[in-house]
C-alpha cells in the first residue's frame, strides 16, 4: 500500500500544477495584442533593441550565440553583432567589422504580412552597411547585414519589449 502513495501524491501535484501555467484564449489574444502595439510605436519612433541569438554566415552553419544586441535610439545604430565571413578590403587587424556606433543615414519602414521590415543605411569610417530587420509582432526578428567590404551575414532574435 505504501509503495502507491508516493506516485499517486506525485501524480496529483503534478495534474493540479499543470493548470496554473497555462493561458486563457482571451488572455492569449490579448498578450498578442499588446506586444504587437509595443513592437509598432518602438519602430514608429525609431527606438528599438534586439538582442541576437543566433548568427548565419553566409558559409558554414548557424551558431548560437548570446550577449549581442542592436539598438536603434535618437537616430543612432549601435551594434555589437559578431562577424564570420569573408573580407576584402579592411584595415589591419580585421577592424571594428560589426561593432560600431553611426548616426542613421535613412530610416525606412514597410509592413509585411505579420510586421514590419525596417531598413537601415549606415556609413562608418571603415565601411557601408544596410541592416535590413524583419520584426514580426510577436517580437521575433531577423536581421540581414550587407557590407561594401565583408560577406553577408544574416542574425536573429527577439525585440526587447523593456529597453
Amino acid at each position: 500500500m505504501k509503495k502507491w502513495i508516493l506516485p499517486l501524491l506525485t501524480a496529483a501535484l503534478f495534474v493540479s500544477g499543470c493548470g496554473v501555467l497555462s493561458e486563457t484564449p482571451a488572455e492569449r489574444r490579448d498578450r498578442e495584442a499588446r506586444e504587437a502595439r509595443v513592437v509598432n510605436d518602438n519602430i514608429q519612433s525609431g527606438n528599438f533593441s534586439i538582442s541576437i541569438s543566433r548568427m548565419y554566415p553566409l558559409r558554414g552553419s548557424s551558431k548560437a550565440v548570446s550577449s549581442y544586441s542592436v539598438k536603434v535610439k535618437d537616430g543612432k545604430l549601435d551594434s555589437h553583432l559578431p562577424y564570420i565571413g569573408r573580407a576584402w578590403k579592411v584595415p589591419y587587424g580585421g577592424g571594428h567589422a560589426l561593432n560600431f556606433e553611426a548616426k542613421v543615414g535613412s530610416y525606412t519602414v514597410n509592413k509585411v504580412h505579420d510586421g514590419y521590415e525596417v531598413i537601415l543605411y549606415v556609413k562608418t569610417d571603415e565601411d557601408e552597411h544596410i541592416y535590413t530587420f524583419t520584426i514580426f509582432d510577436n517580437g521575433r526578428t531577423s536581421l540581414d547585414v550587407q557590407s561594401g567590404n565583408r560577406e553577408r551575414i544574416s542574425f536573429s532574435g527577439q525585440m526587447d519589449f523593456n529597453p
